[in-house]
């Protein structure tokens, strides 16, 4: 069985939805890293941007993980572990590191969608005069080789239900058996 599971991809793509979903089929331990950062320090991404800035933002999510990582190799008995990282972690080359040790699900869909998806509110750096458009493909850009390079092809989440895009990925997880 593989033991930690990351999802990966851009804003919008339903990591966070998806991964709730994969670690309940899959009896699995479901931490999502935004939320998980926001417990632990009080302050909500938007909050960390608008304060710190993105490079701190970084740093706490890089932190994470690599607390992710000491803690589930110490565990004994291992219970897997789905994770729903933020859309940037892969930005991080430590973090790249850890994610090569991990089994990567690139979740994508057009950057239309990814938008649409999204509560400008709470994802500041889509916040632009043209709706997000312009930053979304600067993301995606930047992004797109690290998610291939860790993840394979993505799975298209346009149009497919949740419960259906958790089959899709349990599929691939029993290919790489």
């Amino acid at each position: 069985m593989i033991d930690r599971i990351a999802l990966i991809g851009l804003p919008g793509s339903g990591k966070s939805t998806v991964g709730e979903l994969l670690a309940s089929r899959l009896k699995a331990r479901y931490i999502d890293t935004d939320r998980s950062i926001e417990e632990l320090s009080g302050w909500h991404a938007v909050n960390w941007i608008e304060q710190k800035g993105l490079p701190a933002y970084r740093a706490a999510e890089a932190l994470f993980m690599a607390t992710l990582e000491g803690d589930q190799a110490r565990k004994v008995g291992r219970m897997s572990l789905v994770v729903s990282t933020g859309g940037g972690v892969v930005e991080i080359p430590y973090v790249r590191e850890i994610l090569e040790r991990w089994k990567c699900i690139w979740l994508d869909a057009t950057d239309k969608v990814l938008i649409s998806r999204c509560d400008p509110s709470t994802r500041p750096l889509l916040c632009h005069e043209d709706g997000g458009e312009l930053v979304m493909a600067r993301l995606r850009i930047i992004r797109e080789p690290y998610y291939l390079a860790l993840a394979g092809d993505p799975i298209d989440t346009l149009g497919i239900a949740p419960s259906s895009v958790v089959d899709v990925i349990l599929s691939r997880l029993e290919e790489d058996r």
